[in-house]
């Protein structure tokens, strides 16, 4: 039941766009989602648009995931479902990448393999592009799904003023604007962007601060509906290793994007990007995390991120967590958080 990449060129032919009904590409990557899947791939299925097409990666389950995607393929042959190649490197990162590789779509859509969305949502976002092709992304409204509520508000943040340098700055700063399941991207235009297939953490976005960097400013259309939704898993910062695979992604984050972090127009905005990291996960999971929080900590100190008087706060911060000083009365590690949190400002 798996769709071949050399089937591609075929496959491309079938349901020729029209240019009112832009065919949408839309790629899951998924591992181990037996549990959950068919409820993102229901909400694919019931879409009240028809052209499109549903390309699944598996980043190699060793559940029932695939057992359960076949009964998607033998019943609707928009559902395309491929393996990740073993050359290539494990994670979403690479799955994604794999999708883009085999789409068809003239728009694309990133779901994960928890995500959902409403009926109306490609309808819509085909219509509003088909109206418009000179939109590069179309950004829509999120929430969260919490215990399988769909929230009523919106997890989008916007600048002041909506364009491209504003939003790569927020994406900069780990003030993220929107979820990338909000985006219909215009295929064209993220022709020489790709995911970081190194990296564990921050790879949306990673991804995003690529399309928008480029040199040629996209044309951003922002529309204030929801129609998908992002599960959120509160626990996920003590268990798999979180703070471990943020400290390295961290740096290779750092070191994939060091042409903008080196300019000193975005160098603020690393620094607001590490802060939040340190006092919204460091400082609160340090005694569940202790390595590789100290890991972290010890890579910021060294970094020039940070003035030589930040960094003498930063080192109080280390000692103070590694000894028994927090405990002490008036050592105030509420008013040492909030010292480096104000160092983002």
């Amino acid at each position: 039941m798996i769709r071949k990449a050399a089937s591609k060129e075929l496959s491309c032919f079938e349901n020729i766009n029209l240019m009112n009904e832009p065919k949408v590409s839309v790629i899951i990557p998924t591992y181990n989602r037996a549990h959950i899947i068919s409820e993102t791939l229901d909400s694919i299925l019931n879409q009240t648009y028809q052209n499109w097409e549903c390309i699944i990666v598996d980043d190699g389950s060793n559940d029932n995931t695939e057992n359960i995607i076949n009964k998607y393929l033998k019943n609707d042959n928009r559902f395309k479902f491929y393996r990740r190649p073993d050359d290539r490197l494990k994670g979403a990162n690479a799955c994604r990448n794999y999708g883009i590789e085999n789409s068809c779509g003239t728009y694309i859509m990133f779901l994960d393999s928890d995500d959902i969305c409403e009926s109306f949502c490609l309808e819509e976002r085909a219509g509003i592009v088909a109206n418009d092709l000179s939109i590069d992304l179309l950004i829509r409204d999120g929430a969260f799904l919490i215990d399988e509520v769909k929230q009523s508000y919106s997890i989008n943040k916007d600048p002041e003023l909506k364009n491209n340098e504003n939003y790569l700055m927020m994406f900069l700063s780990y003030n993220t604007p929107w979820q990338t399941t909000a985006v219909l991207y215009k295929k064209s235009s993220i022709r020489n962007c790709w995911f970081d297939e190194k990296l564990k953490r921050f790879q949306d976005l990673s991804f995003n601060i690529r399309v928008l960097s480029q040199p040629k400013e996209l044309k951003i259309h922002r529309d204030y509906k929801i129609d998908n939704y992002y599960r959120q898993d509160d626990e996920k910062v003590v268990k798999n290793n979180f703070i471990g695979n943020m400290y390295e992604s961290f740096v290779v984050f750092h070191q994939v994007h060091i042409n903008l972090f080196e300019n000193k127009i975005y160098k603020g905005d690393f620094r607001r990007f590490n802060c939040k990291i340190i006092y919204q996960f460091v400082i609160p999971y340090f005694y569940q995390n202790r390595k590789a929080s100290n890991r972290f900590l010890f890579w910021t100190v060294k970094s020039n991120i940070y003035s030589l008087s930040q960094k003498l706060t930063l080192i109080i911060l280390l000692i103070v967590l590694n000894t028994s000083l927090y405990k002490i009365k008036g050592i105030g590690m509420y008013q040492l958080r909030n010292k480096i949190k104000s160092f983002a400002n």
